[in-house]
Parts: C-alpha cells; sequence; structure tokens
C-alpha cells in the first residue's frame, strides 16, 4: 500500500456545487525553511468577486479562541476559478514555492497547529481547524507539513473529513516544493466532483459483491491526485456484500476496549478468490448506522465503497442485516509471514512497511515469533512495534555509513516489522485495553526482547490516533485473550530486568549515566531555569489537577537515587542535569539536591560534586556535570576543572583556520554542549584520572534544510550534524593533549553521551586517536526507532586500559516502556510506576566500568617520626662521646627537613640523594659511620625504603 497520507477521505460521496461560497480555503501549510518558512494559505474564487476587500484572514494561535479579522484584503476584483496565496513572508514563500505570495501578512505567521478562518463582512465564512484547541498532535495537524481541500467540500463548520492531511514533517528536508518527497498540492481544487463512469450497479442491489472485487489488485487498482496507487477499482460505487464479521469494533456497542466507528468483514472460505492478491476483509464505518453486530454473525451490509487513512472501506451505510450468528468457524485466518524479502511500501511517516495490501481488513495469523523492538508510544497510543527474528541494530552500530546498504538494510527491516495496536484510536487510555498487556504495572510489564508467538487479530490500515503515528498496518485483537507475550513476571522472558547491576570488578568504579532532564526548576508553565531557559524536566502539574506539586519530581529523584547507589561507582559522569551550579553546597542546584539525596540514604560512599568553575557550562539548558566517591576519590590537588567552548578550541591546532561564526561546535543553535574536565586522584593508588564529560549534537535535523550542509542526513545511517560531533571529537581529544585542567596524566576517560553510533566517524576517530571502547560488539544503550545501538561510552586511554578488569552496560532504562517513568502528565496511570525500583530512570542505559590499581607506597614524611622518637628516646645520636651524639642527631634532624622540603617543592632528585644519605647513616654498617641508634632505627629505615619507592628514586637517580 501507498500511505503517504495522514487522513482524508477520498471522495466519499457526490457533494453539492458551493453555490453560495465564493471564497473558500483551500490549502494551508507550514514549511521546513528556517523560521518555518513558508507559512500561509491557498484560497480559491468559485465566484467572481467584484470586490475582495469584503473578505480577510485571521488566525487562532494555540488554541486561543479566534483574534478576528487581521488582514483585510484589497478592493480588487477575482474571476471565477482563480487561486491567491497569501504568506507571512514573501522570501520564504518565493524560495519554496518558486511563485511569490499574491499578499503578505503577519496574521499568516502560524504554525501546523493553529487554525485559520476566513471572514467576509466581518463573519467567519471558513475555517480550517479547531479555534479553541491546540492542534499539537490532533488529526489536523499539519506541522512542517501542509493539508488540501477535497474537491467539492466546503462547510463553514471545520470537518476534518473534507481535507487530505499530510500529517507533521511532511516536508522536512526539502528546500523547495519540488524537492520536497510529499509536496503541497497547488491549484488543484474543484468544486464539483467530475463522477468517473458508473460501474454496472446490480440490478436493485439485489446481486451480492464479493469483497475481493472490491478490495481489487494491483492490476485495476486505481490512483488518485493525492499519490495513492491503490485506491479501489469500484471506489464510490454503493454495493451489497455478505460476510462475516471477524472484528467488532464499533462504539455503540458493550466493547468499551474496540471503539474505531465500525466492523470487520471477511469472506467464507467458500466465497474466496482464487487470486492471491486481492483481500477478503473489509473495514465497514458504520457510524451514524446503529445495528449492532458480533463477532461470528454473518451480515449482510449495503454502503459506498470509499477510501479513508489509505484503507478501502465501506461507509455511508444504508442497510445491516443479520443473517446467521456464530459462523466465525467458516473462517479460515491468514496466514501471514513477514520476511526480509517481502516487498514493502512505504508508510505514512515515510518509512518502509510490508506489503500486506493483499490481507486488508482480514483476520491473520502470524506463525512466527515476533519479537517486541518499540515501545516509545506504548503509553500514548496503546501500541508497540514488532519484528520477525531478532533485534535489529542500528545500521551504523555494525556498518560503515552507506547511503545504498542502510536503505537495502532499511527495506529488510520493513519487510519483517508490524504494529500490533489496541482497538482504539484514542490518546493516553489505559494500557490494560491492549491485549496481552493487563493487569500492567512495572512487574508485568514487558520489555523491549520479550516475544509473542501466533499473533492473532484482524489487520487494518490506521492511524492511532494523533499525529505522531501515521497510517501504517497494524493488527489488533478481535477477541480477549487471543495474544500472551513473555515477561519477567512470567519467568520466560528472553530479555529479563535485571534490577541490579553486573558489577565490575576492581577498586575503581567509573560510569556514564544519563539523568534525564534533571531539574529543580519544575516546569510550571512561566517559570524559567537561573540559565533563562523553560526547565525540561519534571512539571509541575497542580493546574492539571496533579498533587503535589513535586510530584513528578519526587518520583523522578526516587528513581535516580536507586540507580547511581546501586551502580556503586566512584566518578559518574551526568548527562542531562540542568544547568546551574554553585561552589557552595546549600542545596540551592539540582546537582547538589542529587548528592544531598544520595548521601542521605548512602550507608558506604559520600558523594560530593565537581563544581565547573562558574555557574553556567555553557548556555544551554542542560549541561554535563561530574559526582564522585569521597571515600575513594579525590580532585587531584594543584589541577582545576576545565570547560571546552568554542574559545577555547579556536585555540587548537585542528582548528587555527576554523570559522567559528559560520561553523561553531560548542556555542549557538544546534552545537555540541560544552565538554568538561577534570582530573581525580584515586586514593588506594595516588594515580591521577582525568575524565572528559560530554554530551554531543543529536541526530534530529534541528531545522536544518540546506541540503548541500556536511551537516545535512546523507541517508548512509549517520543522520543529521555528523560532521559536527565529528568537529566535536577532534576538538575533545586535541584538548586533552593540551593537559587542560593542569594534569599531565596519559590515564584518561572520554565518556557521555556522543549521539553516534559505534561505526561513524567521531566514535572511529577517537579510537584511531588511541581511545579504547570498553563496550563489546554485542553492546548498546539506547533504542530508536525500534534498533539499538550505543550512544554513551567511556572511551578509555591505552595507559588506563591496561587496568581495566570489565565493563557493562546495565539494560535497566532503554528496554523499558517510557509508561514506567516518572511523569504524570496526560493522566498516566501513576499505578504504572514503582519507586522502589531503578526501572525506567531515563531513556539511555548507564555504562560502567571497573579499574584496579594497585596500592602504591606513599612519601611519608621523616620529621615527625623523627621528632617522636627523640621525644620517647627510641632514637638517639650515636658518637664517641655526648658532644659527637648530640652533634650526629643534629645533623640527622637537618637532613630529614631538607629531604621533606624537596618533596614538597617537587625537587625530587634532591629528595632521593639526601634519602641515599640519610640511609647510609643508619643502616648499620662500619662506612660511612652511622648518626643514630636506639630500637626505632630499623622501623625509621623501613620508612626510609618506602620513600625511596614513593618517589622513584632508582629511576629518578639513573635518569639523571
Amino acid at each position: 500500500m501507498t500511505a503517504t497520507l495522514l487522513k482524508g477521505l477520498l471522495a466519499t460521496s457526490l457533494m453539492a456545487p458551493l453555490a453560495s461560497a465564493e471564497l473558500i480555503i483551500t490549502s494551508v501549510y507550514d514549511g521546513p525553511l528556517t523560521g518555518g518558512l513558508p507559512k500561509g494559505v491557498e484560497l480559491y474564487t468559485d465566484t467572481s468577486i467584484s470586490d475582495l476587500s469584503q473578505y480577510g484572514l485571521g488566525s487562532a494561535n494555540n488554541g486561543g479562541g479566534s483574534d478576528g479579522e487581521e488582514f483585510t484584503f484589497p478592493p480588487v476584483a477575482l474571476s471565477a476559478g482563480e487561486y491567491i496565496y497569501i504568506a507571512s513572508d514573501a522570501e520564504g514563500f518565493t524560495t519554496f514555492m518558486g511563485f511569490a505570495p499574491d499578499y503578505v501578512t503577519s496574521a499568516m505567521g502560524v504554525n501546523g497547529d493553529d487554525a485559520i478562518e476566513l471572514f467576509k463582512n466581518g463573519t467567519v465564512t471558513d475555517v480550517y481547524g479547531d479555534i479553541n484547541k491546540d492542534g499539537t498532535g490532533t488529526e489536523w495537524d499539519y506541522t512542517n507539513g501542509w493539508a488540501y481541500r477535497i474537491d467539492g467540500a466546503a462547510n463553514t463548520k471545520f470537518d476534518i473529513s473534507q481535507w487530505y492531511t499530510s500529517g507533521t514533517g511532511a516536508l522536512d528536508g526539502a528546500n523547495n516544493n519540488d524537492s520536497a518527497i510529499n509536496p503541497i498540492s497547488l491549484a488543484s481544487f474543484s468544486s464539483t466532483i467530475t463522477q468517473p463512469e458508473p460501474e454496472p450497479e446490480p440490478e436493485s442491489l439485489t446481486d451480492i459483491t464479493l469483497i475481493s472485487s472490491i478490495q481489487g489488485s494491483p492490476a485495476n487498482h486505481k490512483s488518485n491526485r493525492f499519490g495513492e496507487t491503490d485506491v479501489s477499482p469500484l471506489i464510490d460505487t454503493r454495493v451489497m456484500v455478505e460476510a462475516v464479521v471477524v472484528g467488532d469494533f464499533q462504539d455503540s456497542d458493550e466493547d468499551s476496549q474496540r471503539n474505531l466507528g465500525g466492523f470487520y468483514l471477511q469472506e467464507e472460505d467458500s466465497d474466496t478468490d482464487d487470486n492471491a492478491l486481492t483481500s477478503e476483509g473489509l473495514f465497514v464505518n458504520s457510524q451514524g448506522f446503529d445495528v449492532n453486530v458480533n463477532v461470528g454473525d454473518k451480515v449482510r451490509v449495503t454502503g459506498t465503497v470509499s477510501q479513508s487513512f489509505g484503507e478501502t472501506q465501506l461507509s455511508q451505510i444504508t442497510d445491516i442485516t443479520l443473517v446467521k450468528s456464530d459462523q466465525l468457524s467458516y473462517i479460515t485466518p491468514a496466514i501471514v509471514l513477514l520476511e526480509d524479502s517481502r516487498a514493502v511500501t512505504i508508510d505514512g511517516n515515510g518509512k518502509y512497511q510490508p506489503d500486506l495490501e493483499a490481507f486488508e481488513g482480514m483476520l491473520i495469523t502470524i506463525p512466527q515469533t515476533l519479537t517486541i523492538i518499540e515501545q516509545h508510544r506504548l503509553d500514548q497510543f496503546n501500541e508497540i512495534g514488532l519484528t520477525a527474528g531478532d533485534r535489529p541494530y542500528q545500521f551504523t552500530q555494525k556498518n560503515t555509513p552507506d547511503a545504498e546498504l542502510y536503505d537495502l538494510a532499511q527495506r529488510q527491516l520493513g519487510a519483517t516489522r508490524i504494529m500490533y495496536d489496541d482497538g482504539l484510536n484514542e490518546q493516553n487510555a489505559n494500557i490494560n485495553h491492549l491485549d496481552g498487556f493487563a493487569e500492567y504495572t512495572e512487574a508485568s510489564a514487558k520489555r523491549m526482547g520479550d516475544t509473542v508467538e501466533s499473533l492473532t487479530g484482524v489487520l487494518d490500515y490506521k492511524w492511532a490516533g494523533g499525529s505522531t503515528s501515521k497510517s501504517t498496518w497494524r493488527i489488533r485483537a478481535h477477541i480477549d485473550g487471543i495474544n500472551t507475550f513473555s515477561s519477567s513476571e512470567l519467568g520466560n522472558s528472553p530479555n529479563p530486568r535485571p534490577l541490579m547491576p553486573s558489577q565490575p570488578l576492581g577498586n575503581l568504579k567509573i560510569a556514564s549515566m544519563n539523568v534525564l532532564n534533571f531539574f529543580t526548576t519544575l516546569d510550571d508553565g512561566s517559570t524559567k531555569t537561573a540559565a533563562g531557559h523553560s526547565p525540561r524536566g519534571a512539571d509541575d502539574l497542580t493546574r492539571s489537577q496533579v498533587q503535589p506539586a513535586s510530584a513528578e519530581f519526587d518520583r523522578q529523584i526516587k528513581k535516580l537515587r536507586n540507580a547511581i547507589l546501586a551502580l556503586e561507582a566512584d566518578i559518574i559522569g551526568l548527562v542531562e542535569i540542568e544547568n546551574d551550579f554553585d561552589p557552595i553546597n546549600d542545596n540551592s542546584t539540582a546537582i547538589e539536591v542529587l548528592v544531598n539525596t544520595l548521601n542521605a540514604e548512602s550507608a558506604h560512599a559520600h558523594y560530593d560534586y565537581v563544581y565547573p568553575g562558574s555557574q553556567f557550562v555553557g548556555s544551554d539548558a542542560i549541561a554535563v556535570a561530574f559526582i564522585y566517591n569521597t571515600k575513594n576519590i579525590m580532585l587531584t590537588p594543584n589541577t582545576q576543572t576545565a570547560i571546552l567552548d568554542d574559545a577555547i578550541a579556536s585555540t587548537l591546532a585542528p582548528f587555527s583556520q576554523h570559522d567559528f561564526t559560520a561553523d561553531p561546535i560548542f556555542n549557538g543553535p544546534s552545537t555540541n554542549r560544552v565538554s568538561l574536565a577534570a582530573t581525580f586522584t584515586h586514593l588506594h593508588s595516588n594515580e591521577p584520572i582525568t575524565v572528559v564529560a560530554n554530551h554531543f549534537k543529536s541526530k534530529g535535523g534541528s531545522g536544518l534544510t540546506d541540503t548541500n550542509s556536511p551537516n545535512f542526513d546523507a541517508k548512509d545511517g549517520a543522520g543529521f550534524w555528523n560532521d559536527r560531533r565529528l568537529k566535536a571529537a577532534t576538538a575533545v581529544s586535541a584538548w586533552l593533549a593540551t593537559a587542560p585542567t593542569g594534569s599531565d596524566t596519559q590515564k584518561q576517560v572520554i565518556l557521555g553521551d556522543l549521539n553516534a553510533y559505534a561505526m561513524e566517524a567521531p566514535l572511529q576517530y577517537l579510537i584511531n586517536k588511541g581511545f579504547n571502547n570498553v563496550e563489546d560488539s554485542q553492546a548498546y544503550s539506547y533504542v530508536f526507532d525500534g534498533q539499538i545501538g550505543t550512544l554513551d561510552y567511556l572511551l578509555v586511554s591505552d595507559a588506563l586500559m591496561a587496568a581495566m578488569t570489565s565493563a557493562s552496560v546495565w539494560h535497566i532504562n532503554a528496554d523499558e516502556a517510557d509508561a514506567l517513568d516518572y511523569n504524570l502528565d496526560y493522566n498516566k496511570q501513576a499505578y504504572y510506576f514503582n519507586g522502589e525500583t531503578a526501572t525506567r530512570n531515563s531513556d539511555h542505559d548507564p555504562v560502567i566500568a571497573g579499574f584496579w590499581l594497585p596500592s602504591k607506597p606513599q612519601y611519608t614524611p621523616l620529621k615527625p617520626l623523627l621528632q617522636k622518637a627523640k621525644y620517647i628516646q627510641t632514637i638517639m645520636g650515636k658518637g664517641k662521646n655526648d658532644l659527637w651524639q648530640r652533634f650526629n642527631l643534629w645533623q640527622f634532624s637537618q637532613l630529614t627537613t631538607r629531604i621533606d622540603r624537596a618533596v614538597k617543592r617537587d625537587n625530587t632528585l634532591a629528595a632521593c640523594k639526601n634519602l641515599i644519605t640519610l640511609r647510609q647513616r643508619m643502616d648499620g654498617k662500619k662506612k660511612p659511620s652511622d648518626w643514630v641508634k636506639g630500637r626505632h632505627r630499623l622501623k625509621l629505615l623501613k620508612h626510609i625504603k618506602n620513600n625511596q619507592k614513593a618517589l622513584k628514586c632508582r629511576q629518578v637517580i639513573n635518569f639523571h
């Protein structure tokens, strides 16, 4: 099926000409260029207008109601059949459309979720959208897309059935209308419908039309001007069918879990044709016709063949007659195999899907093991993504980016994927409605990687009830209890929930952890952060009757506390924390609240945070940060934290000729977050380690429309902004080589969310610079579009890699549905959440590595030891008389002072030479003669030997 449209009824009935409407809205558009240009409308003149100044336009932003007439046309005449274009900006419109708009007005500076009104003499005569509703996520949302009126349709009250909409994002990536995959339809409206020659109609509709004849095959399918090529050969024809109800999804019956406004019919086995390319199933849109049917009923239905959501339907029902009950046994579910060799088509999101047109509307069974690969929209639409076989990796997790091979991989993946949905096209319904998922709690929740055998249900082609989940093939259970999934609770999950991480061995543990926008500034709709941004974390939902104001925050910090304490890491690089830092821990910032919460609960660790040297790390709302366990780690003395931004990057050799104004790396829109470095000392080994926390630019377009930019998506698997991420990797490597913290230690770690999969250029660059990826070839830390891969890393220098014992990714987040996280908005059921576990504390999995750094002898100051020994007379001077004894003890004491002073001044050579002398003057040998004696002589001699080892005196003396 070709399904490039989100919503639209294809001329479901012959509509009357627009007798009274002189001017109507025929198109609305919200473009992809900078600033969302072009924005505006196309108007059609159905009847000549002598004075256009009678008319005007207005908008209703974000559901705020009508603002009245904001733009009035000049007093000019228009002839019937003319189109006029009104835009918010002439230059953007002309660039994208290839011609200039007729009128320009700021009144058209709207977004795709805003309504537009047409006025005549101050009265609304036409409207697109609901002026009292924010269109975000609705079926009329056309953000970065468009909507076009169906021929013959006009109604002063908005009716989405009169419109085709592209859905959101349809124009993304296009720099002009001609290059768009789904371009804006222009000047193609007709106020009347030209009916095709009708098919011979059965006499008095006493003849039964087979469903296979309605569905047709590629050999006789029709097409339409919106790009659909699978339109029924009997479109707009009134027919009578007789078949068995295989799915009851009527709105008016007792089953509240299946409400799609109709039911599915399928021909009895004896009435099927011999053509494998024609479907035997059909959706009957029975809204407005109050006759109840049940699964198994054989019914006779009269209606008109139509097309909606890319799905063939029977609508405008005039008769439903029950013929016989309990006939489901005469239906054999069709067997459908999802194989990577199956032909594919394009779904409403522009992605590959299996070509299942021959099974549309039928009861089917997939006799394969299907694996859950996507649950991103489970809590919004009760839909999950499944694939036949193992979970797929992101192409560039295993392969070098390549456009041709990437497209092939996506085709093969698309051929094996299917959506499993509930029986509702509603948003935010209880997850229990999805067959096989009740009763839904964290304990019973299915994880990515769980499986189902022989999935059975009706197959339809619909959207899920919102513009973010567009038309695609969906299987819906036709009866309760037909499908059963594996789960951790049942003990049969192939991917059981790991409530605790796999702890690496070693005396030092370093982790990278995404904290999912941890903010203490709650989002109440108006409050800004200290950095001047809208908060991105927990909401204050008292405006939605959720109490207390901190409800989401309280849930979020419980999850984070549980996760961090379970990790038991000594150094943790944090990603996505509120960008606000304070040198004094007065519980006033997010990172302070976090460490204080940890310390209140931890019996084995005490955490502190690294103050980055300024209140903000870069200018974004979120930043990277460090916390560390003070029982095992300290900040290395005589070092400082360091920040890598464009000012510092401009001083690095690789960027001596770089134009940071034209191509910023760390500062400005669509850049990498500023990196932060600190040097820590491991107390057990006294080893310094420099760690850099990073958060590179994400893979989304962020409004980039220049197809010639090196950051534009090359369709090779690396996504947008790959070049910018590569430059960040180059800068981090070059920066580390300059010892930015003041420590020249070669034991270094680059960690954080690099937003690049393992085989992409940023990762490969750092690996080629001597950093080692601690994750193995099967690792993943993130799930996107049903595919797994690593975005979160610990990259370890060769000098430290030798000490690594093991590493792991704790799959506590990425494999879980976000239904389990801390959020309570959109009426999410609070009981899904379990605050006693770390499950779904973020959307990224934490990465942890263990190291064994052997303890090293530390220099022990000698003067205090000697003074104590002298006081208790366990060390005394040696000589032939009292005068010589006191003189030798004085010499010995002076030498210990000089040694301690040399160590303090980092004059290791002088300290080592004097230690040799000191050792010779107390070793008990005749030459040179000893200066001291006493029962603590040997104990002091041991300290001297340990100090020589601590200072590596043998190497120092040999070097010099």
